[in-house]
């Protein structure tokens, strides 16, 4: 029986510019029981279909026409009262920006018993009874209840917002990226908590989301948006062994595989078409690798291909044989030669000075004769000394919190955040390392250390011969020039005011690059580099004018524009869709490579680290508890919690289950100092000797380390084999 049915639903928004056409002519059914993924690139309609069902539309949002029935209920027809009343009892929600979704200044268990208290009908006695035991089903702690927000953890925030969406036992919960920004062990929790209510309350739940390893791990049924319509629907299984829509397959390989990794990842390039006036034929034609003529003309429709699967495709009949070419990346880049975004030879700017030369007497300072693969950035063999660019010795990080005047009249002592402690590695010229761990782990200070935003505390920091902390003012300039740092949100990485031309120039004139021409010559040969093509047409644009993708690719374009070095990039493709994110991953390790580039990622997704680098170091607490290969830390992990983050990253198939994590929850306090191992109080394997013996880190012969009492040859000592209770 059918909980939500949508028939030919359309959804319009009234902008200054058109009408835009958000979700057309969409029909699905949802079966009550069932865990339907609804998966899509931003902007293909899928929350404003989330927001059409519930009714919360923005002004300029309009329902044009469909029907949207809800237990035989037509939602539409229904008065804005009798809406709202379904609302939480019948239809939950858990929003998008669920972190935010909670007051910050009233306390989680008052919002919980008010919600309970106002829409429930409960008493305060009986309102509190539910909220400790929503609490304990979602796996919080009910002392918790008394806390403020700002005293949760991600997951923790996430949790008491799933325990609200249950508060009143709902027959349908609509969740709209709900582990979007955790870390990976806290969202494989957060789809634990999930998949044990989907059990033991056999709810109905739709799963927005743009992550299809998600999906795979907590659906049992896919619908796939692109540009306001359904185009594939199918079980779940059927679905990811055999996509029946060149979209969806397109999806699946952008998307990095722990278990089968890919030596390129797909890039489904080009934007979904203009709402506003929607093409007469198929919406992804000027996408897709398989196009034909016929596809430009004819609409395809939604129909059944057999097995309860259903297609938008004017080829589905051959779909085992696209399927086949489709393993080919070649194929997907040639779409990009179609629509006219391959590198062109760099016209000649009249009036703009001579090309781009060895600099003039008047032009002293600048750089812009630096060939792409300065002669410094040459790799030598991997033996030579000459050939490590940077070094850190032994650095620790502290900062004081709490005391002064104000913790004083609060009664809180000052306290010592050890944010990183003692570390050390080298990276080589052109060589990746990726930095993995869970937030508070000090991956992002280790960042701001290697380029110098910070002052290490202890230890010394070695870039090219030359200590960082003895830098003088005209060194340290240099020194810029040589080392960038990518922010992790590209919404916010760019002034709002400034043209991209002048946000990208701003670090050649402070620089010294004084010719305009020159500059300008460079920021058009950056753009395109990071395939922002024609790089004219974005000169001018502002940074709300340009897409997610298209802002990241301008902020690696401003990391790069100086020719640095060495780049620090920190989760640099965590906010964006998967198929934009293939082409940011791929753009970014070919520029490394054409540009002798060393590279530092900072991200908790083992699979991205496992594509893009050439090492990868796991910090637990500040300090780094593995280090080696990627394929070697990947494939053979040594130290506990190493194997718990490759547990805990989701696989897109759903016939591989996810183990479930052995170590504990919750990180201890980076306050803290520990005699013995830091994970001791996490760790499954945990001895005696590890609460009070510090484990060395031991290096094998293929520069494979790992911290841990259970790795290197003392492993066998009787002294440690005790387990600890």
């Amino acid at each position: 029986m059918s909980i939500l049915s949508i028939r030919d639903l359309s959804v319009n928004y009234a902008t200054q510019d058109g009408t835009v056409q958000a979700v057309d002519g969409v029909s699905l059914d949802l079966e009550e029981g069932q865990r339907l993924g609804l998966i899509g690139e931003s902007g293909c309609g899928k929350t404003t279909l989330l927001k059409a069902i519930v009714q919360v539309l923005p002004r300029n949002g309009r329902i044009a026409g469909g029907k949207i029935l809800f237990k035989g209920m037509d939602l539409l027809q229904l008065p804005a009262a009798e809406m709202r009343q379904l609302r939480w009892r019948e239809i939950a929600t858990i929003p998008q920006a669920s972190m935010d979704s909670l007051n910050p200044v009233q306390r989680v268990g008052s919002q919980l018993t008010k919600l309970l208290r106002v829409r429930g009908g409960y008493s305060k006695k009986a309102a509190l009874k539910r909220a400790a035991d929503l609490f304990d089903l979602v796996g919080l702690d009910t002392e918790r209840l008394s806390h403020y927000p700002h005293e949760f953890s991600g997951g923790m925030k996430q949790r008491a917002v799933i325990a609200m969406a249950l508060a009143l036992e709902p027959s349908l919960l609509i969740a709209d990226e709900p582990v979007t920004a955790l870390d990976v062990i806290v969202q494989h929790q957060i789809l634990e908590v999930l998949r044990e209510l989907e059990q033991e309350l056999n709810l109905t739940v739709m799963l927005i989301t743009h992550d299809i390893s998600v999906v795979a791990q907590v659906c049992d049924s896919v619908s796939v948006m692109y540009a306001g319509r359904i185009v594939e629907q199918a079980a779940a299984e059927p679905f990811f062994s055999s996509p029946a829509h060149p979209y969806s397959l397109g999806l699946q390989q952008a998307f990095p595989n722990l278990a089968r990794p890919r030596d390129v990842l797909v890039s489904i390039e080009g934007y979904p078409p203009d709402l506003r006036e929607p093409p007469s034929g198929c919406r992804f034609a000027e996408r897709c690798p398989f196009v034909q003529d016929a596809c430009h003309d004819i609409d395809p429709k939604l129909e059944a291909i057999g097995d309860g699967r259903a297609a938008a495709c004017l080829r589905s009949n051959e779909m085992d044989v696209l399927r086949v070419q489709s393993e080919d990346p070649s194929l997907w880049q040639r779409v990009e030669v179609a629509q006219g975004l391959t590198p062109t030879p760099q016209p000649a700017h009249a009036g703009r000075g001579d090309p781009v030369g060895r600099p003039s007497d008047a032009n002293a300072g600048e750089r812009p004769d630096q060939p792409l693969a300065a002669p410094n950035r040459v790799i030598v063999d991997d033996d030579g000394a000459d050939d490590i660019l940077l070094e850190m010795r032994d650095v620790s990080k502290r900062f004081k919190i709490g005391g002064g005047l104000a913790g004083l009249l609060r009664g809180d002592k000052e306290q010592t955040v050890y944010a990183v402690n003692n570390i050390s590695f080298s990276l080589k010229r052109g060589e990746s390392l990726g930095l993995a761990g869970e937030s508070g782990c000090g991956k992002s200070t280790t960042g701001k250390l290697l380029v110098k935003l910070i002052d290490a505390s202890d230890g010394e920091i070695i870039f090219d011969g030359a200590d960082l902390a003895g830098m003088d003012d005209d060194s340290l300039l240099a020194f810029r020039s040589r080392v960038q740092l990518m922010f992790q949100n590209p919404f916010e990485a760019l002034n709002p005011r400034f043209t991209l031309y002048r946000s990208l120039t701003e670090p050649l004139i402070i620089h010294g690059w004084k010719d305009e021409n020159k500059r300008l010559d460079r920021v058009i040969e950056t753009l395109d580099r990071v395939n922002l093509r024609p790089a004219e047409v974005f000169l001018d644009k502002y940074p709300h004018q340009l897409s997610g993708g298209q802002l990241q690719r301008v902020v690696l374009a401003r990391a790069l524009v100086l020719h640095p070095d060495f780049l620090v990039a920190d989760e640099p493709v965590s906010m964006l869709d998967v198929s934009v994110r293939a082409g940011i991953l791929n753009t970014t390790r070919r520029l490394a490579r054409e540009l002798g580039l060393a590279t530092v990622y900072i991200s908790h997704d083992l699979s991205l680290l496992q594509y893009t680098c050439d090492r990868i170091a796991i910090m637990y607490l500040g300090e780094i508890v593995e280090i080696g290969a990627s394929n070697q830390v990947i494939n053979n992990p040594q130290h506990p919690y190493t194997k718990a983050l490759i547990a805990a990253v989701p696989v897109p198939d759903p016939t591989i289950e996810n183990p479930p994590l052995r170590i504990q929850e919750g990180i201890p306090r980076p306050t803290e100092q520990f005699i013995g191992c830091p994970f001791a109080q996490r760790c499954p394997d945990a001895m005696e000797a590890c609460l009070t013996v510090r484990p060395p880190q031991i290096i094998d012969e293929n520069e494979h380390g790992a911290q841990c009492h259970l790795y290197g040859e003392h492993r066998d000592s009787p002294k440690l084999k005790r387990q600890l209770p």
